[in-house]
């Protein structure tokens, strides 16, 4: 029963836990190690290794070993590593580790072969005082052989991250070949542990657990995986922002984890396996990872780790014997594992350099060995002593293995190939255009339908999903075109995941802005400008703009066939801002689909000579030439070739000559950039140049807002 005192004592150890193991490993990482280490120095400078040895008192009270504060500090410890196993899944590239799966194989192969045999010699010389009093001796060397043939996932996953490593392909190989030496290490230990208990070997037992894994395993990676991103779309239509879509990937997490705890493997595997679901459906990706790694590296993990370093016990082992002992573990484990690892790599073709980094990384122990060992202790497989020595042996491992990965990295160098990966990778992480997952389109008109062809050009990026939302005001306005635009949408043979609903409403500003707020990237709207009044825009689109929660493309198209539309000439005008960056991306995707030409162009008014702030025109030739530069730049990323160019005006303003280049190069389209002006909320005003380009250009003109909460650079 959780009483007053219980609760108050756990709360006290979940803060020293926590605040300790936070400050000790900001501490490792001031002097450039992983912050893991110092977590799980945190555990031992609390436990009976010192403070919990001269205040003994203190430290039963704070740390008791049974009861109902330890059963919550053991659940809290749980939680972290099932939490980070299931961030680890996230960070898998599931491509990148299905081409390695038979190299990834091998390795986890060899990587337990070795250490099971050599460690099983090792026992055979180790004191008979480490044995445990009810077991044999071959009972005991088969423990000691599983112990020293197992890696600690979750540990590797915190030292990748930690020295982000875990997108390089030593990261990603080294998780895959992880994940596999550990369900090889736990089924050993099933294996050993049902000889310990039952005196024989019950292969009933273990094939439910193993063969039960592996067919949850081949579930989520199959149906599981479309019934995930099924229950994913439906959230996005029925809940409103991330938080929904945060809360059920936690729970789908931990459903996971429950299902391979029930099949008495590790709980930490499901979520992994889970994860990697999540890996496979990029739009959630992004978003997810960063709520879940702020949660997970900030609280959970630092107080699993430091919870491991708890029960370390160094003064049990001060004797010359065991020391010995302890150091002949801590060799024999760390050479049997790096030895391992190294051969099943330079099987399957793996570079030296590699190889060795691969070694360094499968060598760490960390808590899961502790759980191992704790295991071993219960059951009286071990002694007290044993026990400590493998603890003991599991922290050296873990924090050799950054040093050693660093060193063998520095020694290796990154292949062409993978640092193209990486530098695509980055760009990616920071890219608009792939930030872009969900689109919504409101159509109020039979015209509107012509945002859906800008939208499919998109799709040559990557897949999305596109909801055109078709408005009702009493009698239907879209008239007869509802049943055939449907169907159209429907058979649409572009990547767009296409969806159709109409809504009846009086209020389309309310009912367009609740359905941005599901989580929408972008809204594409096709709308006239105003010939009069304040508006910019005809309709309601302004109010749109202004309260959009999402980016918002607003599409001008005069005087062209809104039913065939054609993109194959794009200028896109740049000052270098954010904004003009991101409305060049747009721009490089447009041209992407059809291999339409790109045109960017930086206009140089040069009236006055000097401008007040003193630069000169040569000066903003120079600024124009770097933002041109840049959208060209993008442009060799994203596939898309650009013809750039800095324009000079004189007597006449950047709109104007917008407007003249657009028809001096017969352009389909122009695309900008406008911010908001906050001071009128009432109009909607987006600069001198914007507005110039969409009242006199003859093509069409696509003008790109942030959302209405974020701030932009101008075009003005």
């Amino acid at each position: 029963m959780l009483t007053p005192t219980n609760l108050l004592w756990f709360l006290v150890a979940f803060v020293i836990l926590l605040s300790s193991a936070r400050l000790l490993g900001q501490i490792t990482r001031a002097l450039g190690q992983p912050q893991v280490i110092g977590e799980l120095l945190a555990g031992i400078v609390l436990g009976p290794s010192l403070i919990g040895g001269v205040f003994p008192g203190f430290f039963h009270t704070v740390f008791p070993p049974s009861g109902v504060v330890s059963l919550l500090s053991q659940v809290l410890s749980e939680l972290g590593v099932i939490f980070l196993l299931f961030l680890s899944g996230i960070e898998v590239d599931f491509g990148l580790v299905k081409s390695k799966s038979r190299p990834a194989i091998v390795i986890a192969t060899a990587s337990v072969i070795v250490p099971f045999v050599i460690g099983f010699i090792l026992a055979d010389t180790l004191p008979k005082a480490l044995i445990g009093t009810q077991h044999s001796s071959l009972v005991f060397k088969l423990f000691v052989a599983t112990a020293l043939s197992i890696s600690a996932i979750p540990v590797i996953v915190k030292i990748l991250l930690d020295m982000s490593l875990l997108r390089r392909d030593v990261g990603q190989l080294a998780v895959a070949a992880g994940v596999l030496n550990d369900m090889a290490g736990w089924s050993l230990l099933s294996i050993v542990a049902g000889i310990a208990s039952t005196k024989s070997l019950q292969l009933g037992f273990f094939s439910v657990s193993i063969l039960g894994t592996i067919a949850f395993a081949i579930f989520s990676f199959t149906l599981g995986f479309r019934l995930i991103r099924a229950f994913l779309r439906w959230l996005d239509d029925h809940a409103s922002g991330q938080g929904a879509t945060f809360t059920a990937a936690i729970v789908l997490g931990l459903g996971g984890a429950a299902i391979t705890q029930a099949l008495h493997m590790e709980a930490f595997l499901g979520a992994f396996i889970i994860g990697i679901q999540f890996a496979r459906i990029p739009r959630v990706t992004r978003d997810i990872r960063k709520n879940l790694e702020s949660m997970t590296l900030s609280v959970f993990a630092p107080v699993f780790f430091a919870m491991a370093g708890l029960k370390v016990n160094i003064i049990q082992i001060l004797t010359p014997v065991l020391l010995i002992s302890t150091l002949a573990v801590i060799v024999v484990a760390t050479l049997g594992k790096f030895i391992g690892t190294y051969i099943g790599a330079r099987l399957v073709k793996v570079s030296k350099g590699m190889a060795v980094s691969l070694g360094a990384g499968m060598n760490a122990r960390g808590a899961v060995e502790i759980i191992v060992a704790t295991v071993g202790l219960q059951m009286k497989v071990i002694s007290s002593p044993m026990y400590s020595i493998i603890v003991i042996m599991a922290i050296t491992t873990s924090a050799m293995a950054p040093v050693l990965l660093r060193w063998s990295l520095n020694k290796t160098p990154t292949e062409p190939q993978e640092a193209a990966r990486l530098e695509e990778e980055a760009f990616k992480e920071k890219s608009f255009i792939h930030s872009l997952h969900r689109i919504l389109v409101p159509v109020w008109n039979e015209r509107s339908f012509a945002a859906t062809q800008v939208v499919s050009h998109l799709s040559s990026t990557k897949d999305l999903e596109a909801l055109v939302l078709g408005i009702k005001t009493g009698q239907s306005i879209l008239g007869g075109e509802v049943s055939q635009t449907s169907a159209g949408l429907e058979n649409k043979k572009d990547q767009v995941a296409w969806k159709y609903r109409e809504i009846q409403t009086q209020d389309q500003v309310k009912v367009v802005l609740a359905e941005a707020a599901k989580g929408y990237d972008l809204m594409v709207i096709e709308a006239e400008v105003s010939k009069k009044g304040p508006h910019l825009f005809e309709g309601f689109v302004d109010k749109l703009i202004q309260n959009a929660p999402c980016n918002v493309l607003v599409l001008h198209m005069p005087y062209i066939k809104r039913d065939n539309l054609k993109i194959e000439k794009i200028l896109v005008p740049t000052t270098g801002t954010f904004a003009d960056q991101k409305t060049a991306e747009l721009g490089l995707s447009l041209a992407k689909g059809p291999n339409a030409l790109i045109d960017t162009i930086h206009i140089v008014e040069t009236f006055p000579k000097e401008d007040p702030s003193g630069g000169s025109v040569s000066s903003h030739q120079k600024l124009g030439r770097k933002a041109t530069d840049e959208v060209a730049r993008l442009g060799r990323t994203l596939q898309a070739p650009v013809r750039s160019q800095v324009q000079l005006r004189e007597g006449k303003s950047a709109g104007e000559e917008i407007v003249h280049q657009a028809e001096l190069k017969d352009c389909d389209l122009v695309l900008m950039s406008a911010e908001r002006r906050p001071s009128n909320p009432d109009e909607l005003w987006v600069g001198r140049t914007v507005y110039r380009v969409l009242r006199t250009a003859k093509c069409p003109v696509g003008v790109l807002f942030g959302p209405a909460s974020s701030g932009q650079g101008s075009n003005a």
